[in-house]
C-alpha cells in the first residue's frame, strides 16, 4: 500500500487514478491535528456535499475522535483532483491511502457524503449524520463492512475496520456488533434483490479472509487446553455458508477447547465423524446469512441420527446461527439440541454453563481409550465470565 507524503503524491510516483471517464474509487484513512467543533464539523460537510454534488461524486466520511475514515466514488477525474486537495489539506495530518481503483457501481448511489459519527465526545451537529434529514442506521458500522465487501476491496475492508480502533482488538466486539451483522445486512439485500447469490458467496468469503487475518495478528496469549473438551464444529449439511462455523471455532479455540472443523456433505458423512471419534461437544452452524426456517425439520433429524451415532453417548449439542436469533419459539429444545447461542461471542459461555450444570464430570462413560484426567483445574477453567453472571447473577468485576 503505498504512504502518502505532506505534499499529496504518493510514494509510488503516480496519482490513484490515471483514466478519465471510468468509475472509480478512493478510501483513505487521517487524523485531525486539532479535533473540530460541532460548528466545524457541520461547515466542513456542508463544503463537502455542496463539492460532491458538483463533481459527481458519492460516499462515506466516519469521524471517531481525532481520526477520519472516508470512501469516494465517482469519476476517475473528480476523484484524482479530489485526493490531491485531501493530501494538501492542513486539517487532515497521517493520510493514508487504503484503496483505490475501477469500480462496476457506486455503493453510495443515493448519498453525496453519508456521514458517520461514532465519537463518545462529540455530538454531532444537527442534521449532520445523514443525508437530507434522514437519520444514519443504527448498525451503521456493519451495514458500511458488508457494502465494502461486496465491492470486493480487501484493503479498503480491512483499512476501515483497523479505523474501527479499540473494537479491532476485541474478538467479541467484533463479532456481535460487526461481523454477524453484516452477514444478516447481506441476507437482507439478497431478499430484496441488491445482490445475487453468487456476489454474497465472494462477500462472505472475504469477510472470513478478513477475520483469518485478524485473528493470526492479533497478539498471542498462552493457551491452556482443557482436559475432556473436544469439540466439533460443523454447518448441517448442505448448508453453504460457513462464515458462523469460522467464528465460532476461533472463539472455542481460544477458550482452551480442542477443534475439529469438518464440512460434511450428507447425514451419513456426518454420522461417520461423531461414530469414529470421540467428541464432548458439536457445534451445528446455521447460516448467519438466512434464516434457514425451512431446514430446521431437516436440522431435527440430523441432531437425532447423530446422538444415536455418536461414539459418546452423552455428547452435548449446540446449535447457533440467524433462524436461532430470529424468533424466540426457534431455540435447542425444539430441534433436539442442548443449547443454543444467540452470538458466536457468547457459545463457549453458554456451552460452559450448560455442562457446568449438568455434568460435573465425565461419569465414567468415556472409553478408557479416550479418557483423560478431568479435575478441580478443569472446572476452575469452566468458570468463563459469561458462566460466572449466570451463576452470581452478576456481572465480573
Amino acid at each position: 500500500m503505498p504512504a502518502v507524503n505532506r505534499s499529496g503524491s504518493s510514494t509510488s510516483g503516480r496519482s490513484p487514478f490515471v483514466s478519465d471517464g471510468v468509475l472509480a474509487t478512493l478510501c483513505y484513512q487521517s487524523r485531525a491535528p486539532k479535533q473540530p467543533n460541532a460548528d466545524e464539523l457541520s461547515d466542513l460537510l456542508s463544503a463537502a456535499r455542496d463539492r460532491n454534488r458538483s463533481l459527481g461524486v458519492t460516499g462515506m466520511l466516519v469521524h471517531e475522535g481525532e481520526r477520519f475514515f472516508q470512501w469516494l466514488e465517482g469519476p476517475g477525474e473528480a476523484l484524482d483532483g479530489l485526493w490531491k486537495s485531501i493530501s494538501h489539506d492542513d486539517r487532515h495530518e497521517d493520510v493514508e491511502l487504503l484503496g483505490e481503483g475501477i469500480t462496476p457501481a457506486r455503493l453510495f448511489s443515493d448519498w453525496d457524503l453519508r456521514f458517520l459519527e461514532r465519537s463518545p465526545h462529540i455530538n454531532a451537529p444537527e442534521g449532520a449524520e445523514a443525508n437530507e434529514g434522514e437519520a444514519a442506521a443504527p448498525e451503521a458500522d456493519s451495514v458500511v463492512l458488508a457494502r465494502l465487501a461486496l465491492n470486493g476491496d480487501e484493503q479498503a475492508l480491512a483499512g476501515f475496520v483497523r479505523g474501527l480502533g479499540a473494537a479491532g482488538n476485541d474478538p467479541a466486539t467484533l463479532c456481535g456488533t460487526l461481523f454477524e451483522p453484516a452477514a444478516h445486512q447481506l441476507g437482507d439485500w439478497w431478499c430484496e434483490d441488491v445482490c445475487t447469490s453468487f456476489e454474497i458467496t465472494s462477500a462472505l468469503g472475504r469477510l472470513q479472509s478478513l477475520i483469518r487475518r485478524l485473528d493470526a495478528n492479533r497478539p498471542r496469549v498462552r493457551r491452556v487446553e482443557i482436559a475432556g473438551r473436544n469439540i466439533l464444529v460443523s454447518p448441517p449439511p448442505h448448508e453453504s455458508h460457513l462464515i458462523g462455523a469460522t467464528l465460532l471455532g476461533g472463539f472455542f479455540h481460544r477458550a482452551g477447547w480442542s477443534v475439529q472443523a469438518e464440512f460434511p456433505q450428507d447425514d451419513p458423512a456426518l454420522m461417520s465423524l461423531v461414530s469414529a471419534h470421540w467428541f464432548d461437544a458439536l457445534a451445528l452452524t446455521v447460516s448467519d446469512v438466512f434464516t434457514r426456517r425451512d431446514r430446521l425439520a431437516a436440522l431435527v433429524k440430523t441432531i437425532k441420527d447423530v446422538r444415536a451415532a455418536s461414539r459418546n453417548p452423552k455428547m452435548a449439542v449446540i446449535v447457533g446461527g440467524r433462524v436461532f436469533r430470529a424468533s424466540a419459539d426457534h431455540d435447542a429444545e425444539r430441534v433436539g439440541a442442548d443449547v443454543h447461542y444467540q452470538s458466536a461471542s457468547q457459545a463457549v459461555g453458554d456451552l460452559d454453563y450448560w455442562l457446568f450444570m449438568n455434568r460435573s464430570g465425565r461419569d465414567g462413560q468415556v472409553p478408557e481409550e479416550d479418557a483423560a484426567p478431568f479435575g478441580p483445574l478443569d472446572i476452575v477453567k469452566l468458570i468463563t465470565p459469561a458462566l460466572a453472571q449466570r451463576v452470581t447473577g452478576k456481572k465480573p468485576a
